[in-house]
């Protein structure tokens, strides 16, 4: 057993326009004349450690080259993502650097795949990067830069050397899955999945919720909760901002909703010992305000926006999920695999299986949706 780790002359480091254009022009004629002509794509940003999140660093492997890329001294990788555009490029859990891609660059690379979602079809339970090399090559990943502020300049060695071990593992694991994938019938599901995945993200709307203060578990409070809880988080907010940190770091979510169930059942509130004074002041104004104003003023329930399901609806969803674990035990795979519990709720109501499933979970779910559904095929 060892421990992974790079040197500076593994990669180059890419902070100027002029060696991001160099550097895309020699890796154009390597991959021409290399067998292999895959990539890889893995993105490190900054969501905790700063209000406003952004990409930092973009690390590149072309069929064994590596280069980590500055994108905020280089603000145009225009060059580099051309590049990227021509090749099979992969991800390890690419939802997330897609996410970052498409709202930084308004780009979604051509060709996609995914180790994470190879190793989840074919049956991995630990399928995190680390966990894939060290069952491929026996080796531990250093994980003491995974939460680190991304944004510092300059970035220390030991980052730089986490960052290109993202992707310095990729292809070979890629190989033996592929391999495997093939071995078991499976590759279609893969790039059927891949596929899904990056429409899923260009799918995704980017203009801000209506109500973002409307929280996970807001639902089951009342007015007079959600009251202070629009406050608390319109407070919370202007502090984050002002103070460039993430919301969580002044409070969480799961503690706004704590103080506006207290609120509504009459119990004293009182900030955490940690916070300054200036924030217990505006803490208390925003209480005494909310206890000054009229129900008329108080944000209402949200509207729930599907009906009930109904007894023989709920029969349905339940044979059709006993039906999936089924299929997915007999598979070795996980049931969420086949569809989510939300995914079948969604097709027993609307009645159409195709239009919420891909082909292969369909093809695997058939039995199961005729027999339940009464669907001809």
């Amino acid at each position: 057993m060892s421990e992974a780790g790079s040197t500076p002359a593994d990669y180059e480091f890419i902070d100027t326009p002029e060696h991001l254009d160099q550097w895309v022009g020699k890796m154009r004629t390597w991959l021409m004349e290399s067998p292999d002509k895959r990539c890889c794509l893995d993105t490190e940003a900054d969501s905790l450690h700063h209000y406003h999140e952004k990409l930092c660093l973009l690390q590149v492997n072309c069929a064994g080259r590596y280069a980590l890329v500055d994108p905020l001294a280089v603000t145009d990788v225009s060059p580099l993502l051309a590049l990227l555009d021509a090749h099979e490029l992969w991800f390890h859990g690419a939802d997330y650097d897609l996410t970052m891609l498409r709202r930084t660059y308004d780009w979604n690379p051509k060709v996609i795949r995914d180790t994470q979602i190879a190793a989840r079809l074919l049956g991995a339970r630990q399928f995190g990067l680390a966990a894939l090399v060290k069952n491929t090559f026996d080796l531990d990943l250093c994980k003491a830069s995974q939460k680190a502020d991304w944004s510092r300049r300059p970035l220390p060695p030991n980052m730089l050397s986490y960052a290109v071990d993202d992707v310095r593992y990729l292809l070979p694991i890629a190989d033996k899955f592929v391999a495997e994938l093939k071995q078991k019938g499976r590759e279609d599901w893969f790039h059927q999945s891949c596929l899904s995945l990056q429409e899923d993200v260009a799918a995704r709307d980017n203009v801000a919720r209506e109500d973002p203060w409307r929280v996970q578990g807001c639902g089951r409070l009342h007015p007079r909760g959600l009251a202070i809880l629009k406050g608390m988080w319109e407070w919370r907010e202007g502090i984050a901002k002002e103070r460039d940190t993430p919301c969580f770091k002044i409070m969480s979510n799961k503690q706004m909703v704590a103080y506006a169930e207290q609120f509504e059942a009459g119990q004293p509130l009182n900030p955490p010992n940690g916070w300054r004074p200036r924030w217990k002041k505006e803490f208390f104004d925003i209480v005494a305000a909310i206890m000054a104003s009229t129900a008329a003023d108080w944000p209402q329930r949200a509207k729930k926006t599907k009906g009930r399901l109904s007894d023989a609806q709920r029969d349905q969803i339940d044979k059709l999920c006993a039906h999936r674990e089924k299929v997915a035990q007999e598979l070795e795979i996980e049931p969420s695999l086949l569809g989510s519990r939300a995914t079948i709720e969604e097709l027993v109501v609307d009645g159409s299986p195709a239009s919420h499933l891909m082909n292969w979970q369909h093809d695997l779910m058939a039995s199961g949706l005729e027999q339940v559904l009464q669907v001809a095929e």
